[in-house]
């Protein structure tokens, strides 16, 4: 594993916010264009900007359930998301079912215990980063080849 005490580790769903965040940078869009090309209708724009809010700031993307409407299951948020940032989802596939692994594995241990649970999960965590930076810089690299 290659890790550096003076570089903190980016975790998988930080960088994932962070890569939606710079997308809507690059597109130059605002919450409510979003929250427009996504389909919600016009009098839900602010729950709708909320909870895109929530969901770019939340440790799980909102994949733990924490923020529901009758619009989107949390997949289906995310997966729109990515569709109108133009953002492929299938090259996440794989780290967002690790995300939502920990949501539910979280979940479980805050019921079974008062306290929660503090594990390795963080060097666990910092290997699959590595993995998904590389899966980010090969599909950017082959889109830049593309154009």
């Amino acid at each position: 594993m290659l890790t550096n005490p003076n570089i903190p580790v980016i975790t998988t769903h930080v960088f994932l916010a962070q890569y939606a965040i710079n997308q809507i940078a690059t597109l130059e869009l605002r919450s409510q264009d979003i929250v427009k090309a996504m389909g919600y209708p016009l009098k839900h724009t602010m729950p709708a900007c909320e909870r895109l809010r929530h969901v770019l700031s939340n440790k799980y993307l909102g994949l733990d359930g924490s923020y529901m409407d009758k619009y989107f299951t949390a997949d289906e948020f995310l997966a729109t998301l990515f569709s109108v940032l133009d953002i492929p989802h299938t090259p996440f596939a794989e780290d967002i079912a690790q995300i939502k692994d920990a949501a539910v594995h979280a979940q479980h241990d805050n019921k079974n215990s008062c306290y929660g649970s503090v594990s390795n999960g963080y060097q666990q965590m910092s290997e699959q980063d590595y993995e998904m930076v590389d899966r980010v810089e090969e599909y950017k690299l082959k889109k830049s080849k593309e154009c």
